[in-house]
């Protein structure tokens, strides 16, 4: 248990700068669209700080992937509900969707509709390199 919390911290730490970066990126696509991105400092402090804890987050779960004895199917849960209770604080916190049930449900349609569709893309490219893999080893 104590490898993992290193290794949680470790990978975080290693990624959390993607965020800030991600953030940045963003603020410059709209700036070049012409769309007012006046903000204060508070609002931009916050998403950077914001966006730093969410890749250290993601980053720090893929830990669960490494806990064999837990199962596909219970690490996908603990990852999907780790990623989920992060993306949908930060999002409140820095009021990026309103707080109301219809923005809430909205949400909570599109984050699992899209980890289900990333999870079965790197399931399925996962299984075919096995496949693959087996067959040269039968060989």
């Amino acid at each position: 248990m104590k490898n993992t919390i290193k290794k949680f911290i470790k990978r975080g730490a290693l990624f959390s700068c993607l965020g800030p970066l991600t953030y940045a990126i963003v603020i410059l696509i709209i700036h070049l669209c012409n769309v007012d991105t006046s903000s204060d400092g508070l609002v931009i402090f916050k998403a950077i700080i914001s966006t730093a804890l969410l890749a250290f987050f993601c980053a720090g779960a893929s830990v669960v992937w490494e806990e064999e004895k837990l199962g596909l199917g219970f690490a996908s849960l603990i990852h999907g509900t780790a990623l989920y209770i992060s993306y949908l604080v930060m999002y409140l916190v820095n009021n990026w969707i309103p707080k109301n049930l219809e923005s809430l449900l909205i949400f909570s349609a599109l984050f699992v509709g899209t980890y289900v569709i990333i999870w079965l893309i790197i399931f399925i490219i996962e299984k075919n390199r096995a496949k693959k893999f087996n067959v040269k080893l039968s060989k």
